[in-house]
Formats: structure tokens, sequence, C-alpha cells
């Protein structure tokens, strides 16, 4: 690299410096939020103080000494500033250092109260909003000695301070009921506000951890069902496969004895063995589909068009119950999906449930394409489901012999919140129950 080079090197680096020196130090990382609070805190009593020290003096006409307030204020500034320089580092606070945090400001706030008629002075309760911060984050002993301190300043303050003169002093006690008043319209905001985001704080927390126990009694649902699935396609395999090549042999038999010019009095059973044969295929296709699933990292399947793959679904489903008649009606646009197969495991679910409680019925099977989505209706005419069970089916295993045991819906809505999309579930105007799938689009 030339000289030249290196200038022009070190010159822009100096001007993306400055650029991102704002946003670097007014970024807070989110262990901070402590931090962030008692110093936002500060910064608004520092400039109602600065505003109330600029009206004593240029307007009321009260004398004070203001290089040594001015000096205070100036020092609690840089310490603000340095708190905020200290929450950029990935490094948490501990009560220790909070303690020290609020100390300081009780510090500073004895000392402007010293040069500034001490007890006397009406904004004395700003220690208030110190201690209030103290109770609610810190241990009850950092709490306790904070106040303590506090209480000690106070006391002293009664003694010891730096009388006010006032150029008027006929109005000396409605400049003090005035600042009384600033005083404690500020106090109260300040308290205010911290309670309110604390409590907005422990509300959200209590909802993270209520959702976050709702996905762990979930999970091991679902872990729970996964060993039980497991188990099931492991000991059913083999019987399977027995009943496939038995079926297979017969249908050979019967086709042997017509070819040879006999009668087999089980060729009226023909078509029998015929749909047993293909039940078992799809059993063993729905046995390899887990295996195939189970190693391949929980892969949930390739991105698809949906009328495409809609159309190869609805014809692989059709061999599951092929005296149960389906009305499909197709969007008009064509938009693309992903997750495959997981959405293929959502939608057996759904029509099976459709199919057992449509009875002679038809159900209907519609895709309509919207904003951001897409939306699979699947809408039987069956006698529907009670409302109490309605609002608990996909959410945990229910006990009624008219719709199951709900199992396969709970996996299916958990299957659903897994890829993103939603699953809900409504009483049909026309009877019956009416399930909607919505699908995320790329």
């Amino acid at each position: 690299m030339s000289h030249l080079d290196r200038i022009d090197f070190a010159t822009g680096m100096s001007r993306y410096n400055r650029r991102m020196f704002p946003s670097t130090f007014f970024k807070v990382l989110p262990q901070h939020a402590t931090l962030r609070t008692i110093a936002l805190m500060r910064a608004v009593a520092l400039l109602c103080l600065s505003l109330m020290l600029a009206l004593a003096t240029l307007w009321l006409g009260i004398g004070l000494r203001l290089l040594p307030l001015l000096s205070v204020m100036a020092m609690l500034a840089l310490f603000n500033a340095w708190t905020w320089r200290r929450m950029q580092q990935s490094q948490p606070v501990n009560d220790h250092e909070v303690f020290i945090q609020l100390l300081i400001d009780i510090s500073a706030l004895s000392i402007m109260l010293y040069f500034s008629g001490g007890a006397t002075n009406p904004f004395v309760s700003f220690y208030l909003p110190a201690l209030a911060v103290a109770a609610a984050l810190l241990s009850w002993q950092y709490a306790l000695l904070l106040a303590s301190l506090a209480i000690v300043a106070y006391s002293l303050l009664t003694t010891f301070f730096v009388q006010l003169h006032i150029g008027d002093p006929d109005r000396a006690i409605s400049y003090h009921l005035a600042g009384m008043w600033a005083n404690f319209s500020v106090s109260a905001a300040l308290i205010t506000w911290f309670v309110a985001g604390l409590s907005r704080t422990v509300r959200q927390r209590d909802a993270q951890l209520a959702q976050a126990r709702e996905r762990y009694l979930e999970n091991n649902r679902l872990v729970a069902l996964g060993i039980q699935a497991a188990n099931a396609a492991h000991e059913i395999g083999t019987p399977l496969s027995t009943v496939a090549i038995i079926a297979g042999e017969l249908l050979h038999d019967i086709d042997h004895a017509n070819v040879n010019g006999g009668e087999d009095r089980l060729d009226s059973y023909r078509d029998e063995f015929a749909t047993i044969e293909a039940q078992i295929a799809l059993c063993k296709a729905a046995l390899d589909r887990m295996g195939k699933y189970s190693t391949n990292d929980g892969e949930t399947g390739e991105t698809v068009s949906t009328n495409a793959w809609l159309t190869r679904f609805v014809e692989q489903w059709r061999l599951r119950y092929p005296a149960t008649r389906l009305e499909m009606n197709l969007a008009a646009d064509d938009v693309r999906i992903r997750d495959s197969i997981s959405l293929a495991q959502i939608l057996t679910t759904l029509l099976d449930n459709a199919a057992q409680a449509a009875g002679d019925t038809a159900i209907r099977l519609a895709l309509h394409i919207e904003p951001g989505h897409a939306l699979i209706e699947v809408i039987d005419q069956g006698p529907g489901i009670v409302p109490d069970l309605l609002a608990r089916l996909g959410f945990e295993p229910v006990r009624d012999h008219s719709v199951g045991r709900g199992i396969g819906l709970f996996l299916a809505f958990a299957a659903a919140r897994q890829i993103g999309a939603r699953i809900t579930l409504a009483a049909n105007p026309g009877g019956g129950t009416r399930a909607r799938l919505t699908v995320p689009v790329i």
C-alpha cells in the first residue's frame, strides 16, 4: 500500500468512525436494562434541576452559589455519559454496581442541597425516586443501606447548609410552595414511569415464562408420542409385511386358478384383496416416510407449487378413503410453498377427520391465495364438534369418542406452529366443521 493509499484509507476510517459514533454510543445491550433506566432517570433529573436553577437565578432572583452547583451537575453528567459507555460492554451489572450508581446520585443530590438551602429546599424529596429504584432492583440489604444513608444525609441537611438569599422575602413561601409542587410533579412522574416500566417488564417475563412452560409441556407430549409412534412403527412393520405377502399369494392363486380353467371360491373376493394390498402399501409408504424423515435431520420437504402439489396429494389421499366423496377447488393463481412433508401430514389429519365425520356426505377442499399466504379449507357436513371441546382440540389430547382422542390434531397443531403455519377450527354455518390451514408463501 502506498503512502497516499494509507492516507485515503485512514481518512475513510476516520469518517466511518465519526458516522458510527452516535449509533454505537446510544446503543444499549439487552442485559443493561437496569442501567438504562437509571441513566434515563438521572438525565431527566439533571434536565429538571438545570431548568429550576435557571428559573431561580434569572427570574426569581434567588442568590445561589452557581460554581459548586454547576460543578456537581457537570460531574454527574459526565458520570452519566460514562454509564452509557458502560452499557455497551457485554458484562452484565450486579447489585454492587447498581448500588454505587444510586449512591453517587444520592451523594450528588446531597451536595447540591447543601449549597441551596439544605432541608428547606423544596427539592429535598428528590431522594425518593432513587430509593424507589433501589427498593425495586436491589436486595433488601443494599436497599436498606441506601435508605439509611439518605436519611442520615437528610438529617444533616436540617442543620448544615448554606442559606438561600431570596430577593423578595415576602414571596418566599410562594416560591417554596411552587418548588414543592414542581418537585412533587417530577418525582411522581419519575416513579410512575419507572414502576410502570418495571410492571410491564414483569408482565412480559411472566408471559414468556408461561409460553415457555406451555412449549415445554407440549414438547414433552410430542416426545412421548414420538416414542410411542416409533415403537408402534417397529412393531407393525413385520406384521404388515406378512399380511402383504399373504394377500399377494392369494391374488396369485386366484389368477393361477383362472388361467388353468378352474374355479376358485376366493375369486369373488378379488377386489377386496386388491384393496387390502393397496392399504398395506399405504401403511408401508407411511412407515418409509417416517424413517426417511428421522434420518433427514428434520427437513420438512422442498418448495412446491400449491396447485400441482395439492392435486398429487389428493390423488394419494383418495386411496385411504376410496368411498369418500371429495370436491376440490383450486385457486386461479399459483404460488410456491415450502415444508411439503409437514404440510402433507397436517392436511392428512384434517382430511381424515373430515372423512370420518362426513359419513355419506361429501367433503370440500378449497385453496385460496391471499396476500402473503395460502389458505386451505377443509369443510365437512358432519355432526360438528361441541364448543367446549372445539377450544381444546389441537392444544392437548382429548378423550371424546366422537372425535377420537385428538392426538392427530394435537400433532398437526404442533407441526403447524413449527413451520409458521396456523390451523383454526370452527363450526361451519351450514353444519359440520370448517378447518382452515394458513400457510406462508415464498
